[in-house]
């Protein structure tokens, strides 16, 4: 595994993250726990979570799995999501939920439909709305700080002076150590042409969807995910030449600038997978590997 630092404070990252979309939400406690393990285990040390994750509950798990290693990891959360409404009456229904999903074909959309969607209160990026958001993600990771906090699907708008000014004060308190945006690529390219590298940005980013190419070349910086989308289409093409999806995840480590590439690895066998093909991609002579 290869590792480099994000932002002035931060431990290092590792090249491969930890997505936790799925988290207490696709999969339950044990599962996400044992996930979790197997990652840090493999020394993957970025962990990318959010409010809204596992239906409210994902925080507090990251928080409980990666206790006793906060110095050496990376956490990074957002705000501005939060759970459907109903999240909190289908609490009890997600043990089953689970099960429906992993067993019944098409289950997952219907389940997911049936819960809503996530949360947007008009005043969501406002102070005391951050405010709030950062009291409780840090209550529910049981830590002091957060590595990263990002505005999370927000608009270019959002980040206003008054609200750059707050977390800019986080930052002088010790709250955060970095912030920046999670968004759609279109987002990223017009607060990143206003704020430049004073800011991370996350962003979707394959071998279907090249968004890196679409920023201003420079250091590895970027936070990246869905490496794999389009994969069923791609694995179809290259159905004659061996499995597509380590070809996408070395497309997608090697993109410009691309610093970290978040996966959702739930299941052991695909964490297994992810680390050797990120073994065997930074092998490759041709990869430039970056200084940490």
């Amino acid at each position: 595994m290869d590792y480099l630092t994000l932002a002035h404070g931060l431990p290092p990252s590792s090249r491969l993250g930890f997505g936790c979309g799925g988290v207490m939400g696709r999969i339950g406690r044990a599962q996400s726990l044992r996930a979790i393990a197997a990652a840090l285990d493999g020394g993957i040390t970025h962990f990318d979570v959010a409010r809204l994750y596992g239906y409210g509950e994902a925080e507090a798990l990251v928080g409980e799995a990666l206790k006793g290693r906060r110095d050496k990891v990376v956490i990074a959360s957002k705000f501005g999501l939060s759970a459907p409404r109903a999240a909190g009456a289908l609490k009890a229904l997600k043990p089953i939920a689970q099960q429906l999903a992993a067993r019944v074909p098409g289950a997952r959309a219907v389940l997911r439909s049936l819960a809503g969607g996530a949360a947007q209160a008009a005043d969501r990026f406002s102070l005391p709305a951050a405010q709030a958001a950062l009291d409780q993600s840090l209550a529910a990771l049981k830590t002091d700080y957060l590595d990263i906090w990002f505005l999370h699907d927000c608009a270019a708008e959002d980040l206003t002076g008054e609200l750059k000014d707050f977390l800019d004060a986080q930052i002088a308190c010790g709250k955060i150590r970095a912030y920046g945006v999670a968004s759609d690529i279109d987002t990223v390219r017009a607060m990143n042409a206003v704020w430049g590298d004073t800011l991370l940005y996350q962003f979707p980013n394959s071998v279907t969807a090249r968004n890196a190419e679409r920023l201003p070349a420079g250091a590895r910086r970027f936070i990246c995910h869905s490496p794999f989308a389009g994969g069923a289409r791609v694995a179809r093409r290259l159905a004659a030449h061996g499995d597509a999806y380590p070809m996408m995840l070395a497309q997608a480590l090697a993109a410009p600038s691309v610093a970290v590439v978040l996966c959702s690895m739930l299941d052991e066998a695909h964490l297994v997978a992810n680390l050797a093909a990120v073994e065997a991609i930074m092998s490759e002579p041709m990869v430039q590997k970056p200084a940490a």
